[in-house]
């Protein structure tokens, strides 16, 4: 039951309509629904990215502006802590030394000061006051007097006392408005370490409440324990608790997605610290995740209807125009049938220019043809005779004109003593070192060779490619005093090397790359070092070369030449001779070749 469903659903078995769906799914509506999907997830993404970029953006400027008018009020009280004539002031008051009303308000008119720091900072500053312990005196423009409990119990009055005039920074209720309000307050020392008095500025908060106002997303300045001072939305349950994640994290600013229950929010926020390093404000924004995905949601689905209905009215034509195709492959399936079965005679044409068509056309030519079948066979066979005997001559015309090596060396002594004749001795030189060396490879064979005419093989490729790279590779060839340039020596072993260099390290070299030959005599024993300042080895794929040359076994394709010199050394001179490589990625590779002088078979 199994093999006969699945081989009723083999692609060979799928009628032709169904075959056209099906490719019309796999080819077009499954990767189109894949690219939607994806499309759908990267828009989302760069949508909440760029959300997240823009909040951060607007959160800093309103930071910057609350981060200023902080340092205008540190300032502020820097220059009032600061003036001996208002700490004598409060001193007399606390210590309750003036004797009459005029005395008090002579010594306070000193202090009119304060309205010139209000009225040049009146975009910063909303007021300034002075808090004294004393009751024998009435409150003024500039002095508050503390004659009761009322604000000693606030939050701000005992912190600041203990902060030994060090400014904290907090909030408090605005008598007149009610509204919260930021402010700066400091405590005043006597000589003795104890307090005389509070100084408080308070911050002027139109601007601030002016900006948030002006802002669709719900955002709030909060104090250090993330009490809202200025906000332009209520705050429910959801905000409630996003808000008091705040003091948990530890960056000082950031633009995070925060889960609450099944709802999604995205949090942004920024610090602003006071002075001390110690107390700060937040500035912080709450949007709620599916409103900032709302328009590309209301877009995708727009752009997914639309595809559907073109998915829908290409399936319908589709089919529309599979049927009629099918149709006609089905009077052509009876027509060729008729053609087997000898029937000519009830064989019915088929008009039309498509495909169908032009095979029915190809149907009446086979059945004319069949009745001249016989001569056509003979006619084949004298063909195929016929296409013999010149395949023959083409190959004997092949080999008559194949160019022998002394026809290529000719044509190379042309070339050169054409470009000697022209005065182009670069060229002459080129064409000299090429036949040298096409001389030498083809004439290459079992037999050994002297070590001088392998490194003068050597010294004519190099030759060539300083031509090809100029002054950007440098190579050198040294040959030790002691080195007998008449000992025979395997053809060949030197050239693959110094081509590899070339082709696989020095052509990448950013800057000078430098190829150097050293031919050395120890003993008995002849040892050449090729080495490159070139791209270099990776280290795994240099220990599998090294595994290879040592067991001697074949290499990969690209260092077949490697694997051909190292076998031919090991087989003929002993397992103890051969090739030596080693490299570092980025400073090149060394190659050693090691044989006998002398060698005896």
């Amino acid at each position: 039951m199994k093999k006969n469903f699945l081989k009723r659903f083999r692609f060979r078995n799928i009628r032709f309509r169904e075959r056209m769906l099906l490719i019309y799914i796999i080819g077009g509506i499954i990767p189109f629904l894949l690219a939607i999907l994806y499309s759908n997830a990267r828009s989302r993404t760069i949508m909440l990215d760029q959300t997240k970029e823009a909040e951060m953006e607007e959160i800093a400027l309103i930071s910057s502006s609350i981060s200023q008018s902080m340092r205008v009020a540190e300032q502020a009280s820097d220059h009032i802590y600061g003036d001996e004539e208002v700490r004598q002031i409060v001193s007399r008051l606390k210590n309750k030394e003036y004797k009459s009303q005029e005395d008090f308000e002579r010594d306070c008119r000193k202090m009119d000061f304060i309205d010139e720091y209000l009225d040049y900072f009146q975009e910063n500053i909303a007021d300034i006051i002075i808090y004294v312990e004393n009751s024998d005196r009435t409150s003024n423009r500039y002095i508050t007097f503390v004659d009761s409990d009322t604000i000693k119990a606030k939050h701000w009055y005992n912190y600041t006392a203990s902060y030994e005039g060090n400014v904290y920074w907090s909030y408090d209720i605005d008598k007149r408005s009610g509204q919260k309000t930021m402010q700066m307050t400091r405590c005043i020392p006597n000589e003795k370490g104890g307090m005389l008095g509070i100084l408080q500025i308070v911050l002027e908060m139109n601007e601030f409440t002016g900006k948030l106002s002006k802002r669709e997303e719900g955002t709030a300045i909060l104090s250090g324990n993330d009490e809202a001072i200025v906000r332009n939305f209520p705050i429910g349950k959801t905000e409630k608790h996003i808000i008091g994640k705040l003091k948990d994290f530890k960056r000082e600013e950031d633009s995070l997605l925060m889960n609450f229950w099944t709802q999604r929010h995205l949090l942004t926020y920024q610090r602003i610290y006071g002075r001390s390093g110690m107390e700060y404000y937040t500035v912080a924004s709450i949007q709620n995740y599916r409103n900032i995905m709302s328009n590309v949601s209301r877009t995708n689905f727009v752009s997914l209807t639309t595809v559907a209905v073109g998915l829908v009215i290409s399936i319908g034509l589709i089919l529309f125009f599979s049927i009629l195709f099918e149709n006609r492959i089905q009077k052509l399936f009876q027509q060729m049938h008729r053609v087997a079965t000898g029937e000519y005679e009830k064989v019915e044409p088929l008009e039309g220019t498509d495909e169908v068509g032009l095979i029915f056309g190809e149907l009446e030519q086979m059945m004319k043809e069949i009745q001249v079948l016989t001569e056509q066979v003979v006619q084949e066979q004298v063909q195929k005779e016929r296409l013999h005997t010149r395949q023959k001559e083409v190959e004997f015309k092949m080999l008559a004109d194949q160019i022998n090596p002394h026809f290529i060396y000719n044509t190379l002594e042309t070339i050169r003593m054409k470009a000697k004749m022209n005065r182009q001795p670069e060229i002459e030189e080129l064409v000299k070192m090429l036949a040298k060396i096409m001389r030498r490879n083809i004439q290459a064979g079992p037999q050994m060779v002297t070590l001088s005419s392998e490194l003068e093989l050597t010294e004519n490729y190099l030759v060539i490619q300083k031509y090809r790279f100029g002054d950007r590779i440098i190579s050198s060839m040294t040959v030790d005093e002691r080195v007998d340039l008449d000992c025979m020596v395997l053809p060949l072993i030197m050239q693959p090397f110094v081509e590899n260099a070339f082709v696989h390290g020095l052509e990448f070299v950013d800057g000078r790359g430098a190829l150097g030959i050293h031919v050395m005599q120890e003993e008995e024993e002849i040892h050449i070092m090729i080495e490159d300042n070139g791209v270099g080895i990776d280290s795994e794929s240099l220990a599998k070369i090294q595994k290879d040359l040592r067991e001697g076994a074949s290499t990969d394709s690209r260092h077949v030449g490697i694997n051909n010199v190292n076998q031919r050394i090991r087989i003929k001179y002993g397992s103890e001779y051969g090739v030596a490589m080693d490299s570092q990625v980025g400073k090149g590779t060394r190659i050693t070749l090691c044989f006998p002088v002398n060698y005896i078979d």
